[in-house]
């Protein structure tokens, strides 16, 4: 009771940025967001956290969380962060993506390092509309023939790609579908029709002027 109190009186509400370590033996983060309601930036880099559920918990206002070589073996948790726009998660066990389909907000994702193999699951990025920075170096899934041209076709709207800007002429030059191509050919069908109706028109008048010639005669 007098720990709670001295923790009262210590206006945690007006902190917005925190670093921390928490060793293995610490489970009381999950009291965070009740002692910091406020915080918008978390580090807990080299801390102990098998899951975000040790800590994420009313979370509401947090937009940055680093959280490197944490031994996180998933993202199982990470919805209780709604607001996160950077995680930055490098150097941990997460294995798979679709959990952060619940991150709508999210700008940054930095999972460098990891045990993530399937690439098909970087399609439920996708729900993350504002990604615009993504790292996986360093990860099973890099191996994969072609790796960086197929994230590009997955998730044609990002910025930077482990580290890089991407910007290629490919995404420059403008795509051909197939409505370009029936819309190409239906102008070039036109063009065509134009000439030719011209071209008739001229001759028609052409032959009318002769005839009336002829007759004169």
């Amino acid at each position: 009771m007098q720990h709670e109190d001295t923790v009262k009186n210590r206006n945690l509400d007006q902190i917005t940025s925190l670093k921390l370590q928490a060793p293995m033996s610490v489970n009381r983060l999950c009291m965070l967001g009740t002692y910091v309601p406020n915080l918008v930036e978390l580090d807990l880099t080299d801390s102990f956290l098998p899951s975000f559920r040790d800590f994420a918990f009313k979370l509401d206002n947090l937009k940055v969380l680093k959280v490197a070589s944490c031994h996180l073996k998933s993202l199982d948790g990470v919805w209780n962060i709604p607001n996160l726009e950077e995680l930055f998660a490098s150097d941990n066990d997460i294995n798979d993506l679709m959990l952060c389909s619940t991150l709508v907000k999210l700008i940054t994702l930095d999972l460098s390092r990891n045990k993530i193999m399937d690439l098909t699951r970087l399609h439920f990025l996708n729900f993350c509309e504002q990604l615009q920075s993504l790292s996986l170096s360093g990860c099973p899934v890099a191996k994969v023939e072609n790796f960086e041209k197929n994230v590009r076709n997955i998730l044609p709207n990002l910025n930077h790609f482990n580290g890089n800007q991407n910007l290629e002429i490919e995404q420059v030059k403008p795509k051909l579908t197939i409505e370009s191509i029936v819309c190409g050919n239906i102008t070039a069908a036109l063009r065509s029709r134009k000439t030719n109706y011209s071209g008739n028109k001229d001759v028609q008048i052409g032959d009318r002027n002769k005839v009336l010639n002829d007759e004169k005669k």
